[in-house]
């Protein structure tokens, strides 16, 4: 049976995928993204993904993430689209039940199983959510619309007479 990005997999599937060092990779659409899709500009465009399994000698499963989607964002300084890329590498220690096993090297996050099933593309969806800026914005000035440009720009002196700023009293 070929491995999906959409199949849900329980944990000893995990497991099972992790003995083997399986690796699930491919192309996750927007479209089928809905909240990550709700919260961006970009309706078309996808996320590449892969997805590295392993089994550690303490009986742990590890997941090894690995993404890079480029999409649109509504900068919040001059409310233009924005480019926004994000890639990113992450080492993940399955946990079943509420324990988290002892061991587990620091660089590694444990992840909870939703009802004891693990969704790659649902988790990409999580970890791509996560990556989004609180407060959208260009990294630089110049590179916002024009109109903050032009709120930026200092005022030209013939348009405005700094030393008569309030109305004259009668």
């Amino acid at each position: 049976m070929p491995l999906s990005l959409y199949a849900w997999y329980s944990l000893n599937a995990l497991e099972s995928l992790g003995r083997r060092q399986a690796r699930i990779a491919g192309e996750i659409e927007f479209e089928r993204l809905t909240r990550f899709r709700e919260l961006v500009r970009s309706e078309h465009g996808s996320v590449r993904v892969g997805f590295g399994f392993g089994q550690q000698t303490a009986g742990y499963t590890t997941v090894r993430l690995e993404y890079d989607a480029s999409f649109e964002l509504q900068c919040q300084r001059c409310l233009e689209p924005m480019e926004e890329r994000v890639a990113r590498e992450a080492s993940f220690v399955i946990v079943g039940g509420d324990s988290i096993p002892a061991g587990i090297p620091e660089d590694h996050e444990p992840v909870e199983l939703s009802g004891d099933r693990f969704q790659p593309a649902g988790f990409v969806e999580d970890e791509l959510i996560m990556s989004l800026p609180l407060i959208p914005r260009h990294a630089r000035l110049e590179q916002c619309g024009a109109l903050v440009r032009s709120l930026e720009a200092p005022e030209d002196e013939s348009d405005t007479d700094s030393t008569n700023i309030l109305p004259a009293r009668h």
